[in-house]
C-alpha cells in the first residue's frame, strides 16, 4: 500500500514532511522555508540603540544605528510574501547596520534554500555558526540543506544537534520526526513530532504526521485525536482526510464514520492517486457494512 505525503514546516525554516497513508514507498520531498509564527522578528537590540561593530579595531570603532523595528517587520512581511527581492533590500539595510544579525542572516538562508541556492545557504549557515556555534536555527537549516542533498547521516547530526542545543527547537523535531516516519520508526517519529506540537508546532501537517507515527505505533485513539486536530486546522486537507480513513477502516472498525470523510475526501481531492486510493477504501468500508 502506498505511502502519501504532505509539506511539513520546518523551523526556522521549513522542512517537507511525510505524510501516510499505510506503507512507507516515497521518499520525503524536503524543502525549506521560514516556519508560520517564527518570522516574526524585532530587532536583537531596543529600537534607537547604537549598536558597535566588535570585530572592528577598538580604536578606530565607530556607532551605528542599530536597526528600526519598521525594518525588522518590512522584512518579516516581505519574507512571508515570498516577496524575496524586496526582503533582499530590506535585509541589506538591516545587515548594513549589524553585519551579524542573527536572523537577517537566518531570513537569507531560508530564501536561499527555497530558490534552491544551497551553495549561497552554506556560506551564510558558515557565518551564523562561526559567530555561534550553537545557533540552532542555522543547524536546522543545515539539516535540511543535507537532507536535499541527500546526506541523510548529516542531516540527522545536524537536527539533532539543534534539538540538544535548544529541546525546544520545533523544527528540528518536526524534521527529525519525519525522517523517523519515513523509516518506519514510528516510536521515534511520535516522540519526536509530538515534541514538535508541545512546543508549538500546530500545522495540520505535522498533526497529520503524528497520527500516522501514533497509528504505527499502535495508539489508535490517540492517532484519531491527532487527525482530529488536524482537521480542525484545515478540515480540507486530503491527506489528513485520507489518512484518518485508513486509520477508521483498518484499525478503529468505524466504517460508517469512514464512509462519510470518504465521501467528503472525494469531493476535495484532486491528486489521481489519491482518489484511487479514497474510492479503494470506501469500496471496502461499505463491503463491511453490509456484514
Amino acid at each position: 500500500m502506498k505511502f502519501y505525503y504532505a509539506k511539513l514546516l520546518l523551523f526556522p525554516c521549513v522542512l517537507a514532511a511525510l505524510t501516510a497513508c499505510s506503507s512507507p514507498s516515497q521518499k520525503a520531498d524536503v524543502p525549506a522555508g521560514k516556519s508560520k509564527g517564527d518570522l516574526e522578528q524585532g530587532p536583537d537590540k531596543e529600537q534607537g540603540d547604537e549598536f558597535y561593530d566588535k570585530n572592528e579595531d577598538p580604536n578606530k570603532k565607530s556607532i551605528r544605528q542599530a536597526p528600526s523595528a519598521d525594518l525588522y517587520r518590512r522584512f518579516s512581511e516581505n519574507m512571508k510574501a515570498k516577496q524575496y527581492r524586496s526582503a533582499n533590500d530590506v535585509a541589506a539595510e538591516i545587515l548594513a547596520r549589524n553585519p551579524n544579525d542573527a536572523k537577517t542572516l537566518n531570513g537569507l538562508t531560508v530564501m536561499a534554500i527555497d530558490q534552491g541556492k544551497l551553495d549561497l545557504a552554506r556560506m551564510l549557515i558558515s557565518k551564523q555558526l562561526t559567530k555561534n556555534p550553537q545557533n540552532t536555527n542555522a543547524l536546522n537549516n543545515l539539516g535540511v540543506i543535507e537532507l536535499k542533498s541527500d546526506n541523510l547521516r548529516l542531516a540527522l547530526v545536524n537536527f539533532k544537534k539543534a534539538t540538544e542545543f535548544d529541546q525546544a527547537n520545533r523544527a528540528a523535531h518536526a524534521n527529525l520526526g519525519t525522517i523517523y516516519l519515513q523509516y518506519r520508526n514510528y516510536q521515534n517519529a511520535a516522540n519526536e513530532l509530538q515534541l514538535a506540537v508541545n512546543n508549538g508546532d500546530k500545522s495540520p501537517e505535522t498533526l497529520t504526521n503524528l497520527g500516522f507515527a501514533l497509528r504505527g505505533a499502535g495508539k489508535f485513539s490517540e492517532a484519531e485525536d491527532a487527525y482530529e486536530k488536524a482537521l480542525g486546522k484545515d478540515q480540507n486537507n486530503p491527506v489528513t482526510l485520507l489518512n484518518y480513513a485508513v486509520l477508521l477502516v483498518e484499525n478503529k472498525k468505524d466504517n460508517g464514520k469512514a464512509l462519510k470523510i470518504l465521501n467528503k475526501l472525494r469531493f476535495v481531492a484532486r491528486e489521481p492517486a489519491i482518489l484511487e486510493r479514497a474510492n479503494a477504501l470506501a469500496r471496502k468500508a461499505e463491503a463491511k457494512e453490509k456484514r
